[in-house]
């Protein structure tokens, strides 16, 4: 899958030992799924894959463009304080059917 990730915004978020990301993700077909975002943003960013969490990413109508939100946390256990079971739950790769 052949996808582009631009980041538009970043803000520090010290409470919450967080770096919030705000950015657009324009792809070929159809879009990425949740768990390619994250990887992706853990290699771009040089940071480990278990600290970034995806929150939102919303397609735009119309086009081949999502708006994202997404979370870098400073550690593991800062992730699993600050984001909720769902978020988290998304963020998992999804089990491949038997």
């Amino acid at each position: 899958m052949v996808f582009n990730v631009a980041i538009s915004e970043k803000a520090e978020q010290p409470l919450a030992s967080r770096t919030l990301l705000k950015g657009v993700v324009v792809y070929d077909s159809a879009p990425p799924s949740f768990a390619e975002l994250k990887k992706h943003l853990a290699q771009s960013l040089k940071a480990d894959e278990a600290v970034v969490v995806i929150s939102r990413c919303v397609p735009v109508f119309g086009s081949r463009k999502s708006s994202l939100e997404a979370h870098v946390y400073k550690t593991k256990q800062d992730a699993d304080m600050f984001s909720s079971k769902v978020i988290l739950a998304r963020n998992q790769p999804r089990a491949s059917a038997p």
